[in-house]
């Protein structure tokens, strides 16, 4: 079974989005060797950033989200925890006991300020394009800056 095939099976649950109260899906920013996965509502906002594969991930989820929040970001090592997953732990038989992938993930609800201010920049995805962006939790953009412009 192949690690893209694995995480829409067992990951693909729909959640509730930290910002407003809608449901968040789940959507593959990149597929392959080593999947990357956003969790984002209807308007975009992105609850979390998950990069899947063989070793330590964390420099893809730090690369995707430091490179959405630019040089004023606020984005510590910290802020980017890991998880290994198991044959046992996803109910996979026929496959080796040992580790099937590892996960690095970034849950933007985590965020040290813990401000709810409306005007906060926060990460969202974009609707045509699905990169990661950073607009105001209170603007209506569904867009990045180059998909809006065209």
């Amino acid at each position: 079974m192949e690690t893209d095939t694995i995480i829409e099976e067992r990951f693909f649950e729909p959640q509730k989005c930290g910002h407003c109260g809608a449901q968040a899906n789940p959507k593959f920013l990149r597929k392959g060797n080593e999947p990357v996965v956003t969790v984002a509502c209807p308007p975009g906002y992105v609850s979390r950033v998950i990069a899947y594969g063989p070793g330590d991930n964390r420099a893809t989820v730090k690369f995707l989200v430091g490179g959405a929040l630019g040089s004023g970001g606020d984005l510590a090592d910290e802020d980017i925890r890991t998880a290994t997953r198991y044959a046992w732990d996803l109910g996979i038989e026929n496959r080796a006991k040992g580790k099937v992938f590892g996960a690095a993930y970034w849950n933007q609800n985590y965020r040290r300020t813990k401000s709810d201010a409306p005007n906060r920049n926060a990460v969202f995805s974009c609707a045509k394009c699905a990169s990661l962006f950073v607009q105001r939790v209170s603007s209506s953009g569904t867009l990045c800056a180059t998909c809006s412009a065209k």
